[in-house]
């Protein structure tokens, strides 16, 4: 090997992106037809996320040697890169034609196919892929990605499994493997796997100079600062852990989402804010580890000791804003979530599946934002009321008020299901498939984590027919007088009383 080249590879390597991009620029200047030093090149750009760049030098190195695969796969990396899928498979396909048995290729073709939404020929793809390259532990792992999100845990864990046993460090695969036994309610390994999550790209760790709670023996006056995780859902979820901590004598501060600081401070005894920076404590400790901490397993989950309260101040201003019926049942929706959630397309269900339960209901959208085609939807359907424009809707306080004026919420996998469920309302939640964990599997439609949550699941991935079937026969008992009758039958038995 070139031995400029081998030192730029070393700088590459430790991550010295800039000084490495230099040295192989320079080798291209003083050798315009050194094709490894593009390769090289083009890896560092990639690295740095200078799409551009790399671009105009993989389509340089394809003309340097069209016999090669490397140029046209490079711009199918970028072109994925830039989310233009069918212009990356085009490019894949291409660079396969050139060498059928590049693995890599292959592989990427798959992947590509994936985030198209063709799982099947996919997994097909990649599994030609680990044919030619055994040892591919990306592969695997991509495998177990898809076949976990075809709802197929088997064969996931299987992939996930063989990860490990290449790369038994393989964090992205342990938390594969720690979802999957989440699911499956093996809550003591799944949890024990889920501390894995910090080693993960793209999780914040914060708080990590201060000693991390492991046990909940001897924590009798010491200092503990629990902070929020993930999303508003999380926090809520996992909040019922503080009072047992305060229970057990720790002196607890809780850091949660400003939107939810206000909220949180009325239903807490301890120190709730949302910046602990600066205080001294004796051990931190993220809310989504909780449970492990405690030892929870699928019998002895603690459940709400005393649900969530709204203000009654704020429930009699919303009271007399929302114009309630008193002849149809008030029902509050959530259609959708975050927009940047990698899942928020697969669990947003459309306006329109709600339309033949209007006779019956008086249906308000309980979120902040819609999706353009929901916008127009209502420009046409002024009987379902938005409350994403109202000013006055500023925090959870106004939320929790919203919802306690509620007959019954109906949502997708949202903040506004734990909100719900968290104050004894009537909650159903509409799931797409596959579910997350927390939410287990089929046949488990009363969750382990709250007694007045009714689940109604997809039968079959990206299709609501079932589940807008399911719940269009629920509220018009409702109008007759039936629905309280309905819920004590679903051994729900939520509590219809207001403030």
């Amino acid at each position: 090997m070139n031995d400029t080249l081998k030192k730029g590879i070393e700088e590459f390597s430790k991550r010295n992106f800039l000084v490495a991009e230099k040295i192989f620029i320079n080798l291209i200047r003083n050798n315009p037809l050194f094709s490894p030093a593009y390769s090289s090149l083009i890896q560092t750009f990639i690295s740095q996320d200078k799409l551009d760049e790399a671009l105009k030098y993989s389509e340089k190195l394809h003309k340097l040697d069209k016999n090669n695969e490397r140029g046209l796969f490079f711009i199918g990396i970028i072109k994925f890169k830039k989310k233009k899928y069918d212009e990356a498979l085009i490019n894949f396909s291409n660079a396969l034609t050139i060498n059928p048995k590049n693995h890599m290729v292959l592989m990427n073709i798959g992947i590509t196919y994936y985030r198209l939404g063709e799982n099947k020929i996919a997994i097909k793809n990649i599994r030609e892929s680990v044919l030619l390259n055994d040892k591919n532990e990306a592969a695997y792992y991509n495998l177990g990605v898809i076949y976990e999100d075809e709802d197929n845990l088997d064969m996931a864990m299987e992939a996930y499994n063989k990860v490990i046993s290449l790369n038994p460090k393989h964090h992205d695969a342990l938390h594969g493997v720690a979802q999957i036994q989440l699911t499956r309610l093996d809550y003591i390994n799944g949890f024990k796997n889920y501390e894995v999550r910090w080693y993960i790209k793209g999780f914040e760790y914060r708080h990590r100079l201060i000693n991390r709670l492991s046990s909940i023996n001897n924590i009798s006056g010491k200092k503990i600062l629990v902070w929020c995780e993930q999303g508003f859902g999380d926090t809520i979820q996992f909040s019922r852990y503080i009072d047992k901590l305060v229970d057990a004598g720790a002196k607890v501060t809780f850091e949660v989402q400003s939107p939810l600081l206000t909220f949180f401070k009325r239903q807490f005894s301890c120190n709730v804010t949302n910046n602990a920076g600066g205080e001294e404590f004796d051990f931190q400790c993220p809310t989504m580890s909780l449970p492990y901490v405690f030892g929870t397993d699928n019998k002895n989950i603690p459940q709400i000791q005393k649900y969530f309260d709204c203000d009654i101040k704020k429930y009699n201003f919303w009271k007399s804003r929302l114009s309630l019926s008193n002849n149809k049942l008030n029902l509050g929706i959530s259609i959708s979530g975050n927009r940047n959630h990698i899942k928020d397309k697969r669990r947003r269900v459309n306006l329109d599946n709600f339309l033949n339960l209007i006779d019956f209901c008086n249906i308000y959208i309980i979120q902040k934002d819609l999706y353009e085609n929901d916008k127009e939807f209502l420009k046409k359907n002024t009987n379902i009321k938005y409350l994403g424009n109202d000013k006055e809707w500023i925090d959870f306080e106004d939320t929790s008020a919203i919802v306690k004026n509620m007959d019954a919420i109906v949502s997708v996998d949202t903040s506004l299901i734990h909100l719900s469920a968290s104050m004894n309302q009537t909650t159903y939640l509409l799931l797409s498939k596959p579910a997350d964990w927390r939410w287990s599997k089929e046949g488990f439609e009363l969750p382990v984590w709250y007694k007045n949550l009714r689940i109604i699941r997809q039968k079959d991935k990206g299709l609501w027919e079932n589940v807008i079937n399911k719940l269009s026969t629920l509220f018009p008992a409702y109008s007759l007088g039936k629905f309280k009758q309905y819920i004590e039958i679903a051994s729900l038995a939520p509590k219809f009383s207001k403030i």
